[in-house]
């Protein structure tokens, strides 16, 4: 005795048939849900952590809202809190604290949020030189002169720790000195010791004219140590913590550093020596801009700058505050900007091949079901109810799907970016639903061959290519003409319209192309005597293995991973080229002149292939046909320049001849645009005999001629003492480890720059970060797509196939031929998406290129131009054949399971 199954056991039957597209159809919907969910939100933190990137990496004193003014404002209390200052400081500094706060009450608060209180000090701006000495000055001969800017603040005593001596006395004036205070390492590099006195001379050149009779003496009373030496406040200060020595080897050196006064005696000392000054900041927190809109805080900071703010009741004395942040902003903006971008396109491609694939799932499980279908349709069920049933199933599946995945990639990302990305994202779980529900048409429930004749397009399905076509040329030429909208952290909806519709539409013209080589190769085999191309023609021209479908998600697919290796390809290239433009060879060291002598020794360390100077010297005079110009004149080697330079673009091309006569000399673009030519340089007959654009790790001027340096010498009588040296290095050398030598050699002061660590700066970015991220798994995605579109594509034709290659069997087909047939089925299909897919793939770059901005990638400069990376391509290509190759097997192996006898049974012919 039999039971009949349970409502489990049936439904789990209904929906395992066929089990591996439903699995597709819930992991595709999952996909484009997490992606339509997430997207937005990471796109939202990419931005903000681009901002916050870019503030971290300027000084405080390019960052906080400062600003001068070259008078000091009234003294006197104000109605603010003094909580910290120090004694005295309440009755000097409070009038001007009131009116900064005030100012500050003024910002918006986006900006006033990140902004804490102002700071400040006043400080004499001209440096007072104090010596030693009694009845006249006596300044020890190995010792430099002590310069000191007298400063006061209200908040010293809280930033410093003695070391010696103690906090001075208020001044009284009159014949006593005044105590200052000096940081202990000043003290030390000006010789001067706790208790010592000093006067300001009449005559720091001649000391023997005696003393400044209108100057106070100053008593050191004590030094300090800062108690954060990294603290941001000292780096707005004049020169506090150490002491500046200036040595031009003509006079005697002079060390020069702030000195402190108490705030209660600044009002006197301020009164008697008058030149006072005020310096102020507004310091502004880099972490906590992460969190604050980009674009709300750029207007906010333009409005805090554009307008002077004033230090007093009156109103007459005002200053104006300036801060980087506004270029900063600007830029960071700018970069996510062009990032969300071509981080959109990247994303939407994958989105519609989901799409497709799922209506290609749908198709794989309408044509499974189809006898079951046509029997219930046969018992008297409408069409209408049958896809109300498939409906129902394909919500089923896609919506539990599309929430799982909405609420993972909200779970993932942090930011918030407003709820409809998640409402749209839960939205994409209809999508099975209606792929199934349309897929349902009336000709396959009924019985009969659908492979004889050609597939015919409809009107509708030509007015609605049209459309497309249409809207893609619109969308296009206004993305190319208008550009991406700048200064907003939201998506351009054109970037996402534009590229869209034009890889649907130069996909469809794939598409009706993509029977025509068939046609042709179907056309050959009639005259010849082979099965294999004539039935495999025949087939791919009757019966389509998925049709345009396929097709499309297979060439979209490709397109797509082609768009992400070319563009991932040319922002790397071109981070490369801006570190080129900036460093300009292996290493460049900029510090003190150097002597040839010097050169030649830093040419001599291990791993050092050429060193090389630049020097800018004189503005020279260029005359031409067009006119004259006076331009800079750099000054170098030329041959070895443009050996240290090779393999760059835009190298240096060398070629210049010292000695030669007409001078030869290469120039700038811009003067060749200005003067026509060249026809002499400072009156010399000279020869342009190259013209370059710029001359890499030598930014700053447009207008520049290069000339060898015997020439200069020999034109202008100056020597070639360069301050810019650029070094060429040997592959496989320790770029650091050759620096450390470099530096041991020069000794002085100076600052070395590497070509390997500009372009990692360029790249550390988190904008670029995000992109290659996305891009490489854009590419890894399409890849995978491409593999399951094959799959889906011999699961569809699965039935078709195995009755033809069965009854062929009948007949004697080997399975070599067999083979063949099933590779006509998927070889055009495989031809037409990488062809396709490449094109396209192609186009989808210059479109990025022409209507979006990439030069915040690259650190400024031309357009990067596209770049093809050969390793990617050749995998991409690669995994496309290696994906048709599974297909085809599978496709063999799912025919030889067939049975002929169950063929022959159920089918007529």
């Amino acid at each position: 005795m039999s039971t009949s199954p349970g409502l489990f056991a049936l439904t789990r039957r209904r929906f395992a048939t066929p089990r591996s597209a439903a699995l597709v159809i819930i992991a595709l919907t999952a996909l484009a849900a997490f992606v339509v969910a997430a997207a937005p939100r990471a796109l939202v933190g990419v931005v903000r952590a681009e901002v916050s990137h870019q503030l971290g990496g300027v000084a405080p004193t390019s960052r906080d809202l400062s600003g001068t003014a070259l008078d000091a404002p009234a003294f006197g209390p104000g109605d603010v809190s003094t909580e910290g200052w120090d004694p005295g400081a309440s009755d000097v500094f409070g009038a001007v604290a009131e009116q900064l706060e005030n100012a500050r009450d003024g910002f918006d608060p986006v900006l006033r949020d990140l902004t804490s209180p102002a700071q400040f000090a006043e400080y004499k701006a001209t440096g007072l030189v104090v010596v030693p000495g009694d009845a006249e000055p006596a300044q020890p001969a190995d010792a430099p002169f002590a310069v000191i800017q007298l400063l006061s603040e209200p908040t010293a005593t809280a930033q410093m720790t003695l070391v010696e001596g103690a906090w001075p006395q208020a001044w009284d004036g009159g014949d006593s000195p005044i105590g200052i205070v000096l940081s202990a390492d000043a003290a030390a590099t000006m010789g001067w010791t706790v208790g010592e006195q000093r006067r300001v001379p009449a005559n720091a050149r001649n000391l023997s004219d005696g003393w400044w009779p209108d100057a106070p003496a100053f008593v050191l009373a004590g030094t300090f140590t800062a108690v954060d030496p990294a603290a941001d406040r000292w780096l707005h200060l004049p020169t506090a913590l150490t002491a500046t020595v200036f040595d031009d080897g003509n006079s005697r050196p002079r060390a020069t550093a702030a000195a402190w006064v108490p705030a209660g005696t600044w009002e006197r000392v301020s009164g008697q020596l008058g030149g006072s000054q005020i310096t102020l900041w507004y310091p502004v927190d880099a972490d906590a801009a992460r969190g604050v809109d980009p674009t709300e805080l750029l207007a906010a900071v333009r409005g805090a700058t554009s307008a002077s703010i004033p230090l007093d009741e009156s109103g007459q004395l005002r200053v104006r505050l300036s801060s980087d942040l506004e270029t900063v902003l600007s830029t960071a903006l700018g970069r996510s900007g062009a990032a969300s971008a071509i981080l959109a396109v990247a994303a939407v491609g994958p989105l519609a091949v989901s799409v497709a694939l799922i209506v290609l799932a749908a198709a794989l499980i309408v044509r499974r079901r189809r006898t079951d279908l046509a029997l219930l349709s046969a018992r008297g069920a409408p069409l209408s109810r049958l896809r109300r049933l498939l409906l129902g199933e394909g919500v089923l599946l896609g919506v539990p799907a599309a929430v799982i995945g909405a609420g993972v990639g909200v779970l993932v990302t942090a930011n918030d970016a407003g709820w409809m990305p998640t409402a749209l994202a839960v939205l994409v779980g209809a999508a099975p639903g209606l792929a199934l529900a349309l897929t349902l048409r009336p000709a396959l429930l009924e019985r009969g061959r659908s492979d004889l004749d050609a597939p015919v397009r409809s009107r509708w399905t030509r007015i609605a290519e049209a459309i497309v076509g249409l809207l893609a040329v619109v969308a296009v030429v206004q993305l190319v003409l208008r550009g991406v909208g700048s200064g907003t952290t939201t998506i351009d909806p054109l970037v996402i319209a534009a590229p869209l519709l034009a890889t649907v539409a130069l996909a469809l013209i794939v598409v009706r192309l993509h029977p025509l080589p068939i046609a042709a190769a179907f056309a050959a085999a009639k005259r010849g005597r082979g099965v294999v191309g004539l039935v495999g023609a025949a087939r791919s021209l009757r019966d389509p293995a998925a049709g345009t479908t396929a097709v499309l998600a297979m060439v979209v697919a490709v397109a797509i991973a082609v768009f992400s290796s070319v563009v991932l390809a040319t922002v790397d290239r071109g981070a490369v080229v801006a570190a080129q433009r900036d460093v300009g060879a292996d290493i460049r060291i900029a510090g003190p002149y150097f002597e040839q002598a010097t050169i030649d020794r830093l040419r001599e360390v291990d791993g050092v292939t050429d060193a090389v100077g630049i020097l800018r010297g004189d503005y020279l005079t260029v005359t031409g046909p067009g006119g004259r110009a006076s331009v800079l004149a750099l000054v170098t080697e030329p041959d070895r320049l443009a050996a240290a330079q090779r393999g760059f673009v835009g190298a240096f091309p060398g070629g210049l001849a010292a000695g030669s006569d007409p001078l030869q000399v290469a120039v700038s673009t811009a003067v060749t645009e200005e003067t026509g030519g060249v026809t002499t340089v400072q009156n010399r007959p000279a020869q342009a005999v190259a013209t370059v654009d710029e001359l890499l790790g030598m930014a700053g001027t447009s207008e520049f001629v290069v000339l060898a340096a015997s020439d200069y010498t020999a034109l202008t009588g100056l020597g070639f003492y360069p301050r810019t040296v650029l070094v060429d290095i040997t592959a496989g050398a320790d770029v650091h480890a050759v620096a450390d030598a470099l530096s041991e050699i020069i000794g002085q002061n100076h600052t070395v720059r590497f070509l390997t660590d500009s372009t990692a700066e360029i790249q550390a970015s988190p904008a670029v970060t995000a992109l290659r991220f996305v891009l490489l798994s854009a590419l890894g995605v399409a890849g995978l797509l491409s593999v399951i579109a094959l799959l889906l594509v011999a699961g569809v034709a699965r039935d078709a196939r195995s009755r033809v290659i069965a009854l062929l069997r009948t007949m004697g087909l080997d399975r070599r031929r067999a083979r063949g047939i099933v590779a006509w089925e998927f070889a055009p299909l495989g031809i037409t998406a990488l062809v396709g897919g490449m094109i396209l793939g192609a186009v989808l770059p210059l479109l990025v290129v022409v209507s979006i901005d990439l030069r915040p990638f690259t650190g400024g400069g031309a357009q990067p131009a596209l770049t093809v990376d050969p390793l990617l391509s050749g995998s991409l290509i690669a995994a496309v054949i290696v994906a048709l190759g599974i297909a085809v097997v599978a496709g063999v192996a799912s025919a030889r399971t067939t049975s002929i006898a169950t063929v022959l049974r159920t089918e007529e012919d």
